[in-house]
């Protein structure tokens, strides 16, 4: 059943090694937890731990959230203290996804890389 979602939380840089790749810091992180063998780690760390990990700009950011209860959408970032981006979305997921409403409101500032 379709409702309306609503998320208070930051995202947080996940730091790579020196000249790890975005594809060989999603499988390491995936080794680290006991999961391997797959076509994309990037995608495969994204589908198993959906709402726990985003890309943005090929840049891995962990998720911290918590669930709010109100209605209306609402799609706000902003960038905090070391590269932490704070963020706010509330959207209805019948027609949007979590992934999409972070994209959404990250598209609304510009992210100092």
């Amino acid at each position: 059943m379709s409702e309306t979602e609503h998320y208070k939380g930051t995202l947080t840089k996940v730091k790579r090694l020196e000249n790890e790749s975005l594809e060989e810091q999603c499988k390491r992180l995936l080794e680290y937890r006991g999961l391997l063998d797959y076509d994309s780690y990037e995608e495969m760390l994204l589908d198993e731990f959906y709402k726990e990990y985003y890309v943005y700009n090929g840049i891995l950011y962990s998720i911290h959230k918590e669930s709010i209860n109100s209605d209306g959408d609402i799609f706000n970032a902003d960038e905090g203290e070391n590269g932490v981006i704070n963020f706010e979305v509330r959207y209805y997921n019948g027609g949007c996804d979590f992934n999409e409403a972070i994209e959404e409101a990250l598209e609304n500032i510009e992210i100092k890389n």
